[in-house]
């Protein structure tokens, strides 16, 4: 890679999130062993070894960027699977124009699992910069599903014009799924 280019990238990554995880804490986050998880490490420094803001060498330790976490996951699906590892398509978002406490956000994610019976959804409840809860949710269902759902139950307590929701389909599970889980642990339902 030519010496500019390089220095491009770099400047460019150079201003996302300082968050980097060690090798040893990929373990539960994508379920694969450590020998296996080494392995994978020897093609990711070659393929990153331009780019230090992502992949660094700390010590003995190596410093991996929370965007690189994708590259850690399996290639084959897991018989069991955690938060970080699972597949899933959709997530979601409401926030309410009036305050309601935990609960009610609670019950409105549960009655959205009773419409996606088959459906796995991690969720967890938060506090914006008002004190007003909202709600950020994963789910293995297909978006149009999901949108149908959250509609049919929040409609069913709120005005359109009290609530904000938004649905989207996922690219990059462990960014989202970390991202959820800045404010405490996700439940599964």
């Amino acid at each position: 890679m030519k010496e500019e280019h390089r220095n491009v990238i770099n400047k460019i990554n150079g201003t996302r999130s300082k968050i980097y995880y060690r090798l040893n804490q990929l373990n539960n986050m994508t379920g694969m062993s450590e020998r296996s998880l080494k392995y994978r490490m020897k093609t990711i420094k070659e393929k990153y070894k331009d780019i230090p803001v992502l992949l660094n060498r700390s010590g003995r330790e190596w410093e991996i960027h929370y965007t690189l976490i994708f590259e850690f996951l399996p290639k084959y699906k897991k018989n069991q699977t955690n938060i970080i590892n699972h597949k899933w398509e959709t997530c979601l978002s409401w926030n309410t124009k009036d305050s309601y406490d935990v609960k009610y956000h609670v019950q409105l994610i549960n009655e959205v699992k009773e419409q996606l019976p088959s459906a796995n959804i991690a969720y967890v409840v938060e506090q914006d910069q008002r004190g007003v809860n909202h709600i950020h949710a994963v789910t293995d269902e297909f978006k149009e599903n999901v949108e149908v759902a959250v509609a049919t139950v929040l409609e069913k307590y709120l005005a359109k014009k009290d609530y904000r929701s938004q649905i989207e389909k996922i690219n990059n599970n462990s960014s989202i799924t970390s991202y959820f889980r800045k404010n405490g642990e996700m439940t599964i339902i």
